[in-house]
């Protein structure tokens, strides 16, 4: 899928019994797409926050429209809404709730050469909230406001709704979400085929990115970090919950690739169990999908397939990456390092409550006297040519190695960590050609060698 048009356009998938012994075989390469449509009707739209006004129609770079809402509101099944440089500060969540068609996306995308940002502060919770389908964003920044929250006033915050309180704009301050997509029954409408790509999701005190009630989510090439300091809700980095199928198909639906997740945690109790304890703070979780959020969602477990494959994920509160009460997920060439920061009983990556999981060519590196993963309540999980280092393994596959990858760069340090491999390291070639990703996090072809390299990263 090195093609970014192709991605966004994919509408069928193979279904999961291809997989299963496809030796030899790319999980990327089981992904089926079609040619983008060819329509002299497309039309591009142009933001611009300095330069723009909601007067203007927007088809020019020249004679831009000032906000995205309007983009959305001019814009037809297969248009691009450019967003321009500046900072932009929205006063409200921006709503995303026009549909594109399974041929013709619609697009929000940062005009090239752009690096438009987003600041959201105030009582909102959510920043963006998608409730459409055949939906595209694309390389923007959204940052939230944690930087000028303190542990203090969320606290108390906790504190006030925990004693019967209903100060709901005071919640939401310290709830916000950065990304999310769907919802709870009352207000959700179950949207499918939604693509967040290229995108920076930072310092949101609620979760990063997370999709509840929905089919066909992909998050691919993202920075999330910084994410879920305050919440009082368990959040993470990136969620996916309780899906629901749109359609029949049981292979992979929801994907989750080549992220990079870092020091999303949470600090605050979560307020929805009892007693209200702290919880979550995960790099990644595919949360819940063997029931539905409500009876309205859906009467069955969710069966497609989930692929969470080249992800970084280190330093955050809970795990890197785990699935939780979850089925028909497949975890491979991940690098997990330094996490469960809060949660110290959290391992790095792992299944729990979990059945038909495969966990397989991964980097798992504990943070000292850490767990590098975890069997709880599992059936039909398969760990198997993982290399796991520094921490207990409380299961081990017949191929799973312990010993030093030996990373580039070792640190916790978002913009100087390097978690690929030195010449020499034990998880080259260690991993497995049944099951891998065709292409690595920086689309590096695999393999080069012998056999797949484990973790996110192929040495060439």
């Amino acid at each position: 899928m090195k093609n970014t048009l192709r991605l966004l356009q994919f509408s069928l998938f193979l279904s999961s019994s291809a997989l299963v012994g496809c030796d030899q075989k790319a999980v990327s390469d089981l992904i089926v797409s079609r040619p983008p449509t060819v329509d002299a009707s497309i039309k591009r739209y142009y933001v611009s926050d300095a330069l723009g006004s909601d007067a203007n129609t927007g088809l020019s770079a020249s004679s831009p429209l000032k906000t995205i809402t309007a983009g959305q509101n001019a814009a037809l099944p297969g248009d691009t809404v450019f967003i321009m440089n500046g900072l932009y500060v929205p006063a409200t969540t921006i709503q995303l709730k026009k549909s594109g068609t399974a041929d013709k996306y619609i697009t929000y995308k940062a005009y090239p050469g752009h690096t438009p940002k987003f600041f959201f502060s105030g009582s909102l919770w959510n920043a963006v909230s998608i409730n459409a389908s055949y939906i595209v964003v694309d390389g923007i920044e959204f940052q939230g406001n944690n930087q000028n929250l303190t542990y203090a006033d969320a606290y108390a915050s906790f504190a006030d709704k925990q004693a019967g309180g209903t100060k709901n704009d005071l919640y939401a301050t310290y709830n916000m979400n950065g990304i999310s997509i769907g919802g709870p029954a009352t207000e959700s409408k179950f949207p499918h085929h939604v693509v967040i790509q290229n995108c920076k999701i930072h310092d949101f005190p609620g979760g990063g990115l997370s999709a509840i009630q929905t089919d066909y989510i992909t998050f691919d090439r993202n920075v999330v970090y910084n994410n879920a300091w305050y919440m009082m809700y368990g959040g993470s980095g990136i969620s996916i919950l309780t899906p629901f199928d749109s359609d029949a198909n049981t292979g992979y639906k929801n994907i989750v690739r080549n992220n990079i997740c870092s020091n999303n945690r949470t600090t605050i109790p979560w307020i929805g169990i009892t007693p209200a304890r702290l919880s979550d703070g995960n790099g990644i979780i595919i949360d819940v999908n063997v029931r539905p959020y409500s009876s309205t969602a859906t009467d069955k477990p969710y069966k497609g397939r989930t692929l969470v494959e080249n992800n970084v994920s280190f330093n955050n509160g809970g795990s890197g990456i785990h699935a939780f009460d979850a089925a028909h997920v497949d975890i491979i060439n991940n690098t997990t390092y330094n996490n469960a920061q809060i949660m110290v009983d959290y391992a790095e990556l792992f299944a729990n409550t979990c059945n038909d999981v495969k966990i397989m060519n991964n980097v798992i590196y504990a943070k000292p006297g850490g767990r590098c993963n975890s069997n709880n309540k599992n059936t039909n999980v398969t760990y198997d040519y993982n290399i796991y280092f520094n921490g207990a393994t409380t299961v081990k596959g017949a191929n799973d190695k312990v010993a030093d990858p030996q990373f580039i760069n070792l640190t916790t340090d978002r913009v100087t960590a390097n978690f690929s491999l030195k010449s020499g390291s034990p998880a080259i070639d260690a991993g497995t050609k049944n099951i891998y990703s065709a292409t690595d996090i920086n689309r590096v072809s695999r393999p080069k060698g012998a056999s797949v390299d484990c973790g996110a990263y192929e040495v060439q």
